[in-house]
């Protein structure tokens, strides 16, 4: 059975904000932390080749967790999941930038990845059903285009952030971001029904 898609006149511009906010630092915090690799091993008085695992942590978090919480949105509502995405994520990157050693920033870039995972995994789904059917096509060509530039664009904004302040700022973004997202997802991401199995 498939979900019934409920047709709307107008767009929900918060509602489509909301999934955006997530989505865009979730792909950011892919590739924001890479060139902060040597100020943070620096920082933590450990090599560069050790700090990979800073990177490390968040892909291989995200890559295991994808399909998980893609089959427990479909079990238990999309919004959920990825309301509980923004939470961990944001709690996670707080995690990120007040850790004092390399071993604490590895594991709350674990959590992290696991919160972008739920974030990402629903990510189409919730696009389908915030758009319009005459609006979809747009609307996933405009997901496509925020997911893959806002990867791109993690060195150069870490760059930016790393030539003004510490690297600890590179996660503290996140936390204002990811409360704006999961508020609006509060007011104005429509819950669906529970898709019935089998």
């Amino acid at each position: 059975m498939t979900f019934k898609h409920q047709e709307k006149e107008t767009l929900n511009i918060f509602a489509v904000l909301a999934v955006s906010l997530s989505t865009v630092i979730a792909m950011l915090d892919s590739t924001i932390a890479n060139v902060a690799l040597p100020v943070i091993a620096k920082d933590f008085g450990v090599s560069e080749s050790a700090s990979i695992m800073i990177i490390n942590a968040y892909q291989f978090a995200v890559v295991a967790s994808l399909m998980p919480f893609a089959a427990l949105g479909r079990a238990v509502g999309n919004k959920k999941i990825f309301m509980a995405g923004v939470v961990l994520f944001a709690f996670s990157s707080l995690g990120c930038a007040l850790s004092a050693t390399l071993s604490m920033l590895t594991a709350f870039r674990v959590i992290q990845g696991f919160g972008a995972a739920a974030v990402l995994s629903v990510n189409a789904a919730l696009i389908k059903e915030i758009y319009p059917e005459r609006l979809l096509g747009r609307g996933l060509g405009i997901n496509v285009m925020v997911v893959s530039v806002s990867a791109a664009a993690g060195p150069s904004i870490a760059s930016a952030i790393l030539s003004q302040t510490s690297w600890n700022w590179l996660f503290t973004i996140n936390v204002p971001i990811a409360c704006l997202s999961l508020l609006l997802s509060l007011i104005f991401l429509a819950p669906r029904e529970r898709r019935s199995v089998g």
